[in-house]
């Protein structure tokens, strides 16, 4: 699954997350590809992570902006779908019992109904889903590659590019510590955790950008049982809220069921995210939300906002750490401390967390770790969806900070997602082109097809 550089390729796809693998899937055996992954496996951070497949066409895609109509999005959608089973995906699938989901519609219109008209604003969005699990994610996954891999793609892992050159010839040059890749077009599909770093190339061969939105949040644990009624349902629901106060646009995402909090590292700071596992189940539910920053007067640069909120956060941690705290004194505001982190005088013993305090874990105050906006959003999101689902704002309920989403540079692209930089091609969440697996995967698929159209081979 190696491959030393070659005199040019036809295909060099940056990124072995979904957009990635899903690009050399449907140009494997139609032109010569290699993909270039920094990592030491393939799948990218959401299908490493926990694996949900959100089979909505409304959800992790803009479909106006890609020119698919709600039809063929669910059309490509559900033969996505059917790549993740053929790979072993679980057959089980959320968001199907139209009766109980109805019940929930209603639920949640009976809430905004019993509100002030204007004071609080909630929506839930209901979709089909599919959970494969960290554990059974990399199997899935790992069959995918070999089953790329077995029809001509060649894979160089651990192979970081550090730079991306357009020749007079009109080809590309990618330079990285094992060498030069040359090749006619580039799939760049880098992840949020590229993203900042293709920004900067891309720029630098005369790609157009522009700064978008940005989702900054918190992760929210709760006991099991309390979400259990909705997850049972929908796996992942998706509520989104407009906060009284601001009028801003918040929602949550990425929901765990009997998951565990975890930290990840973004450019040596600290940040927090969730997942469960398929087999081994916790007593807590975890879920984020995200508010929606944009910055119009002045323009700012967004990526570059969500580092200094990351970096002033971890700050407030000690320097380096998360910063937790307990709803109850959230509420009363009040720092958590680690004194008190388990009291059960006040209630804390009720819910515990699965990410222990310690190094990296600092109990504290977020409201002095995030700027006010966001807190009151969060805030006011967890109270509205406690009207909801009652239990949710319990004194035990568990936030951490910092979360943010970095994909938030956006590119001109074409139906194909070809750039203004002719056969430069962008996939994926880390160019702003979707948000989650399914919609990075038809992001994919559709480079390919564009590609391969160029080609006389559509």
């Amino acid at each position: 699954m190696s491959a030393e550089p070659a005199s040019i390729w036809d295909v060099v796809i940056v990124g072995a997350g979904p957009a990635g693998l899903f690009a050399a899937r449907a140009l494997a055996g139609k032109l010569r590809v290699i993909v270039l992954e920094e990592k030491g496996r393939t799948g990218g951070a959401g299908a490493m992570t926990d694996g949900k497949l959100n089979l909505s066409p409304h959800i992790g895609l803009d479909l106006t902006e890609l020119g698919l109509s709600e039809t063929e999005a669910g059309e490509r959608i559900a033969a996505i779908d059917e790549v993740f089973l053929e790979h072993g995906a679980d057959r089980a699938l959320y968001g199907v019992n139209q009766e109980r989901i109805n019940w929930w519609l209603d639920r949640v219109s009976w809430v905004r109904h019993r509100t002030a008209k204007g004071d609080w604003d909630i929506t839930l969005v209901p979709a089909r889903q599919r959970h494969m699990g960290t554990d059974l994610a990399h199997r899935v996954v790992a069959r995918m590659t070999d089953s790329i891999a077995g029809k001509g793609v060649a894979f160089s892992l651990r192979t970081w590019v550090t730079d991306l050159a357009l020749q007079d010839d009109g080809t590309f040059l990618l330079r990285t510590a094992r060498g030069e890749f040359r090749s006619r077009y580039v799939v760049a599909a880098p992840g949020r955790e590229g993203a900042y770093w293709f920004r900067e190339v891309a720029r630098g061969i005369g790609a157009r950008t522009q700064y978008g939105a940005i989702d900054i949040g918190c992760r929210v644990e709760v006991a099991q049982p309390v979400y259990d009624e909705i997850t049972q349902v929908l796996y992942d629901p998706k509520f989104l809220f407009v906060t009284p106060t601001h009028g801003d646009r918040t929602r949550t995402f990425c929901t765990n069921p009997g998951g565990r909090v975890r930290v990840e590292m973004r450019n040596g700071y600290r940040l927090v995210n969730g997942d469960a596992l398929k087999k081994i189940k916790t007593p807590n539910t975890n879920f984020a939300i995200l508010n929606t920053v944009s910055m119009t007067e002045p323009v700012q640069d967004t990526t570059e906002m969500g580092r200094k909120v990351m970096e002033f956060a971890n700050f407030w941690g000690g320097g380096d750490s998360l910063v937790v705290q307990r709803w109850g004194d959230l509420t009363e505001g009040s720092r958590s401390k680690a004194e008190t982190f388990h009291s059960a005088a006040l209630g804390y013993d009720k819910m515990t967390p699965t990410l222990p305090l310690g190094p990296g874990v600092t109990p504290g105050d977020i409201s002095y770790a995030y700027p006010g906006r966001i807190v009151d959003n969060l805030r006011e999101s967890l109270l509205l969806l406690s009207r909801v689902i009652p239990g949710v704002a319990h004194p035990s309920t568990t936030i951490y900070v910092p979360e943010i989403k970095f994909y938030d540079t956006k590119y001109t692209t074409d139906r194909y997602l070809e750039t203004n930089v002719p056969n430069l091609f962008v996939a994926g969440d880390g160019v702003g082109k979707s948000r989650g697996i399914v919609g990075a995967a038809l992001n994919g698929i559709l480079a390919a097809e564009g590609i391969l159209a160029k080609e006389g081979k559509g």
